[in-house]
């Protein structure tokens, strides 16, 4: 069976990372408090929310228990995240969590690549100035 390329455990990875830290965020938790309660160190949560690590099943049970979150919406989040639902990638909707999903399956040197290039993009075309206003402000 062949898989997309965005179907690498990286991509997995980020993307139930990104599904635990709307979770969180969501339920107005700190990092702290959740990593307590499931028994991690905030530092390992961070990891996990951000993609660059493995969680076991029963450390993610332990974090679905302490978002007060059933596991089958998590799992059910993830699914529609990775395009279960339409043949093809729902992204959401947060900017942050698009690009880390986009660039989940690159490379380092593309991800510097394409950091110069947006910086370069970025300096060559800054944004126009404000014009200033002229004439009177209504005020109701």
């Amino acid at each position: 069976m062949s898989f997309a390329y965005s179907e690498s455990a990286r991509a997995v990875r980020a993307a139930l990372g990104a599904v635990l830290r709307q979770r969180r965020e969501a339920a107005h938790r700190t990092l702290t408090e959740v990593a307590t309660e499931a028994g991690l160190s905030p530092a390992h949560l961070s990891e996990v929310e951000r993609g660059r690590k493995e969680v076991s099943t029963e450390r993610l049970l332990a974090v679905a228990h302490a978002l007060g979150t059933p596991p089958a919406e998590i799992y059910a989040e993830l699914a529609r995240l990775l395009g279960a639902d339409s043949g093809r990638p729902a992204w959401p909707d947060d900017p942050p969590v698009k690009l880390r999903l986009a660039t989940a399956g690159l490379p380092m040197e593309a991800l510097r690549s394409l950091a110069d290039f947006s910086a370069y993009l970025a300096m060559s075309n800054p944004p126009p100035k404000a014009r200033p206003r002229i004439g009177f402000e209504m005020r109701g």
